[in-house]
């Protein structure tokens, strides 16, 4: 009569066994990755202020004075930005909707405003000089 397992092939299956469950395990805290987004505000070609996306249903409205009696009102919530309000003549950026992707922008080309996601996933490459 033959045994079925020895010990030995209790070891080895159960080293696979490891082997298998440690590289899911590490795949899935791989993807986990934590964004770390942030909304840069540009007026001129210099950086006018930098803030935070917040989270829980929170929402910030910034308003940005761009020289010569020009604004933009700018809203941030945590599921996307956009610009609410504008006295430029074409209200191309309001009527560009939302962004909420790390290098998305809005541009209002009249007052020299560029709205930009800036971040990038923890633990990833950030892209090369001619990728950006």
């Amino acid at each position: 009569m033959r045994v079925p397992f020895r010990f030995g092939d209790v070891l080895v299956y159960l080293f696979i066994f490891l082997l298998i469950a440690g590289s899911f395990f590490g795949l899935y805290q791989m993807g986990r990755g934590v964004e770390k987004n942030q909304v840069t505000v540009e007026v001129n070609g210099r950086v006018w202020g930098t803030y935070d996306i917040p989270d829980n249903g929170k929402e910030e409205v910034v308003r940005i004075d761009a020289g010569n009696g020009g604004y933009n009102i700018l809203v941030i919530t945590g599921s996307g930005i956009y610009m609410k309000e504008a006295n430029c003549p074409d209200q191309i950026c309001v009527n560009f909707g939302r962004i909420s992707k790390p290098g998305q922008t809005i541009v209002c080309l009249p007052h020299k405003v560029v709205i930009s996601i800036t971040g990038d996933q923890e633990g990833e490459l950030p892209l090369d000089d001619i990728a950006s």
